[in-house]
């Protein structure tokens, strides 16, 4: 019952923050909350300054995410955000089954406000499932597959959520080409485009 916005420019574009069409939903879920994320870049961040992937430690990103952010947001923003599970499980480079992926970004959870999209949400966005349904195909097809979903961001290198299976220290990151990296939680900042959920009572 989860819906995903795919493709490269569906009509997913709002207005959150009095920020005119900045947002863009990656999904309606099933609970009826829609999670979102801001199109454009709020700056480049480290992931966590200390080096460390895990996002519930808490990563420093987190905690600039939840906490500067998110009070610099308007009230009624602050109003229409709900805290969620967020899937924070590791991702097996190059892999080539995305249900197995699902799953074991699935097995880790953490509860909160604002943070940013997993690498199978990414993967998802794209209308090409042949060619770009995976993190294998998807790495061999990048320079068509950006082509195809609306989350290519050409600006930058960006910061996922999900951190590199089998590395304490190493996230995915995606670059301004399309292709996916393996960035130093503690590298130079890469773009960070926060995500979110909005309460089922917003429409």
């Amino acid at each position: 019952c989860r819906y995903l916005f795919t493709g490269a420019n569906p009509n997913n574009y709002i207005t959150f923050n009095g920020e005119e069409a900045g947002w863009r939903i990656i999904s309606v879920e099933c609970d009826g909350t829609i999670k979102i994320m801001k199109n454009d870049s709020i700056g480049d961040q480290y992931w966590d300054s200390s080096g460390s992937n895990n996002w519930a430690r808490p990563a420093s990103l987190n905690t600039y995410l939840n906490g500067t952010y998110y009070n610099g947001l308007n009230s009624t923003a602050k109003n229409q955000i709900v805290a969620k599970d967020w899937s924070i499980g590791a991702v097996i480079n190059n892999n080539s089954n995305m249900a197995t992926q699902i799953n074991n970004e699935n097995s880790t959870k953490w509860n909160g406000k604002v943070a940013l999209v997993t690498m199978s949400e990414y993967i998802r966005s794209n209308s090409n499932k042949r060619s770009c349904g995976t993190v294998s195909f998807y790495s061999g097809n990048y320079s068509s597959c950006r082509n195809t979903t609306w989350m290519y961001y050409s600006s930058d290198w960006w910061w996922t959520l999900s951190p590199w299976s089998g590395h304490s220290n190493i996230v995915f990151d995606v670059s301004g080409d399309g292709h996916f990296g393996s960035g130093g939680a503690s590298d130079p900042g890469d773009a960070v485009r926060p995500a979110l959920y909005l309460s089922s009572e917003v429409k």
